[in-house]
């Protein structure tokens, strides 16, 4: 017979128990209250846009449709809600690519009730042109962004960034940390001279290359390379196209741009990489010491692909300068050149048959979804800046700020990590002014090309890396964000103690 000692240790004490029973009972709760919130929140965000294109298409009530002020608030309302599930992503479990697809719809269906285009040739004339604006902005992204992507995905494809892949593997075995710094100057510098969309493509398929194996390490060199990107193409014409909006419009100057912005955007990346860099390292330490090795074999083929890929991408803002057409007849000019030849230098490697190998292989692997992320994403905004909203907001900020140029940057600056920046820059100059190469044009130029960073979808860099790599908002803003916060203050700041410095000094 057991004694009632042992039998009470083996059915376990009663307060051990009701703690076990406490702490499922809790994990339940807090499950029920999980799912009930994402549900919640599903309804609640479809059902408004439910209701919003239901309206439009009935046309009914006439107040909500017709009142400007109303339709203004309406349309921001749908944008802040198409953010925070983009935002929310994770937690909601709604595919980010869907959700701005449907948002744009919704947008431009209530924004065209306005002008009754069935009923009115004039109002039909009117959302026509207004929805050409629209796409125009849009199409031209995409059609850079298309053959973009396809260049250096048929780079990566053909085995071109086998030697650069080969190089950085053999530079970080023993040292893992040193992968980050090369990454983001290359990011920097690479931007400068290309622009910072395709500078984070390149990067980014790079480091799918170097590292494989070891996703929050990468998610954080790439969250480092938007910001090295968008911080070098702030100091260059080329490189951002807010700069180049300023360059073209003659309110900026390329040897002014320089002058002026290289050392605040050099420190845009520079805060950022040492801030990243040092938790990235906290994090990743169990990671490091499983890093499986990686084996890339280079060759002559594989250097001919780098150097005729990157020839094709350098030869886009030459055309841009010297002809004054668009950058996306430049990049597809450069993929055309590439493909044929690719065709014809590798003809006898070809394996396949004719169509099945080289660029017609990569193209299968080019990421549609980020392709309809950017398309939702900038069709709502154009929503947005046809409505007026961006240009209310821009006359808004320089009422706030009372014109000073600093204060002005900053705001623009921080509104462009939500909203796209180029029609607050044309707003912007527009408003002003003032001479070429004044220290208004300069901020603005600095504060629209670094201030994209802080939010994942600030910027076309960072929804690239959304797509690309399935970077998630929130982790973006928790990892990257402050840093990049950090780093577009300072820059501001040493662009101030410059001024001070070689103006008080002359």
């Amino acid at each position: 017979m057991e004694s009632p000692a042992r039998e009470l240790r083996m059915r376990g004490s009663p307060t051990r128990r009701e703690a076990e029973e406490s702490g499922c009972a809790t994990d339940k709760v807090v499950k029920v209250a999980t799912t009930s919130t994402r549900r919640l929140m599903k309804i609640s965000s479809l059902t408004l846009f439910a209701l919003v294109f239901l309206l439009a298409f009935l046309g009914w009530p006439s107040v909500v449709i017709e009142d400007a002020e109303i339709h203004r608030s309406i349309l921001g309302v749908l944008f802040l809600t198409g953010i925070v599930l983009v935002a929310l992503e994770d937690v909601v479990r709604l595919d980010k690519s869907a959700i701005m697809l449907i948002l744009a719809s919704v947008m431009w269906t209530y924004h065209g009730a306005v002008e009754h285009p069935t009923k009115s040739q004039e109002g039909h004339e009117h959302l026509t042109h207004e929805l050409g604006k629209g796409l125009v902005d849009v199409g031209s992204v995409i059609l850079f962004l298309l053959p973009a992507m396809a260049l250096v995905e048929s780079v990566d494809h053909l085995g071109g960034f086998s030697g650069i892949t080969s190089y950085l593997v053999k530079r970080t075995k023993d040292h893992p940390g040193r992968l980050m710094p090369m990454i983001c100057f290359l990011a920097f510098f690479l931007s400068s001279l290309i622009d910072n969309l395709t500078a984070t493509i390149v990067c980014v398929k790079i480091l799918q290359r170097v590292v494989p194996h070891r996703q929050q390490w990468r998610h954080a060199c790439g969250g480092l390379v938007v910001v090295a990107a968008n911080a070098g193409g702030a100091w260059s014409p080329i490189g951002d196209v807010t700069t180049t909006m300023l360059w073209i419009q003659h309110k900026v100057s390329t040897f002014g741009l320089i002058q002026w912005l290289f050392l605040p955007s050099f420190v845009a990346a520079l805060v950022p990489l040492l801030g990243i860099w040092w938790q990235a390292s906290r994090q990743e330490a169990e990671e490091h010491s499983k890093q499986e090795e990686v084996a890339i074999a280079s060759s002559k083929s594989a250097s001919l692909v780098l150097f005729v890929g990157m020839l094709c991408i350098l030869a886009v803002p030459t055309v841009k300068m010297v002809t004054g057409l668009p950058p996306y007849l430049g990049m597809m000019m450069a993929l055309g050149i590439f493909w044929l030849v690719t065709e014809l230098a590798l003809e006898e490697e070809a394996t396949e048959g004719h169509g099945k190998s080289g660029v017609p292989a990569a193209l299968h692997k080019v990421d549609l979804s980020s392709l309809l992320f950017f398309v939702g994403v900038l069709m709502a905004v154009s929503t947005l800046d046809s409505a007026g909203v961006l240009e209310r907001y821009a006359r808004f900020m320089q009422m706030v700020t009372g014109g000073n140029a600093t204060t002005l940057a900053a705001l623009l600056g921080v509104s462009s990590a939500v909203v796209d920046n180029v029609p607050l820059v044309q707003a912007s100059i527009e408003m002003f002014d003032e001479p070429m190469d004044a220290p208004l044009w300069q901020l603005v130029a600095l504060a629209a090309g670094t201030g994209g960073s802080m939010l994942a979808v600030g910027s076309v860099a960072g929804v690239t890396l959304m797509g690309l790599e399935g970077v998630g908002f929130l982790w973006y803003t928790k990892n990257i964000s402050p840093w990049a916060l950090l780093g577009f203050a300072l820059a501001l700041g040493t662009y101030q103690l410059q001024r001070m410095v070689m103006v008080d000094g002359n």
